[in-house]
Order: C-alpha cells, then structure tokens, then sequence
C-alpha cells in the first residue's frame, strides 16, 4: 500500500499573516537565504524548492474570520523547515542564535530524526528538522 495519496503530490504553499514586509523580507532572504519575490507589493513569495510560503498581512489574509491575537494572527501550532542531514541542523541552530531570535527548544536528536525549535519575528513557532526516513 503506497503511503502517497494520488490526489495531493506537495503542499503548493502555505500562508502565513506578518505584521512588516521588510521585517519578512530579512527573515525569509537574509536569515533564512531563501529567494523570495514580492506578489502584488504586498505579499512575500518564498520560493522553497516544489513549494511556497507565502507570507503576508492581516489585510490581505482569505479568512479573516479565523483570525485572533496579536497582528491578526490564524490559529497555527508552527510550521517547518526540513535540512537534508541532521549536521545541518546544529549549524543552521547556530545561525539563528546569531540572528538573536528567540530560541525555544535546542537541537536534540527524537526517534524519528534531529530538531529544534525556535520563533520567527511575527511570533510564529517554527521547526528546523532532519528527518530520518529509516
């Protein structure tokens, strides 16, 4: 039985509510070394290999009527970004901290690969894994 649904190949993009786009534009090209282009003027595409994370302001959000807390934020437990091996992990974990962004978990091993946890500048919990697909 293939683990593959024959209805969704990736996830096409996931967008996320920022409260600055030059906030997001250093977040996502200069920390993260993503390349991006803007949509509109208004909102961030991040381009990230067959996938987008879009990331743009409350005003511009689909659903407003899912919205709360601070900047208008949607409900979202936190996204992620996976490293081809778990060596990556611990330096992009470097990265961050001399970004200065909040650090929540540091990088420990879990059955299923290598992680750690940390937030964006909009607040937004965000997970840098390898994952082990043995």
């Amino acid at each position: 039985m293939s683990s593959l649904s024959p209805w969704v190949k990736n996830i096409g993009h996931l967008a996320i509510v920022i409260d600055d786009l030059d906030k997001g534009k250093w977040f996502f090209g200069e920390v993260l070394g993503a390349s991006f282009f803007m949509y509109k003027g208004e909102q961030i595409m991040v381009e990230l290999d067959s996938s987008v994370l879009v990331a743009k302001l409350s005003k511009d959000a689909v659903d407003k009527s899912r919205q709360n807390g601070e900047f208008g934020k949607q409900i979202l437990d936190h996204y992620g970004f996976q490293s081809e091996t778990p060596e990556l992990v611990d330096l992009f974990f470097e990265r961050i901290k001399s970004f200065q962004l909040e650090i929540v978990r540091e990088p420990h091993n879990r059955s299923d690969g290598r992680a750690f946890y940390f937030r964006d500048p909009f607040g937004n919990l965000v997970e840098y894994f390898w994952y082990n697909r043995k």
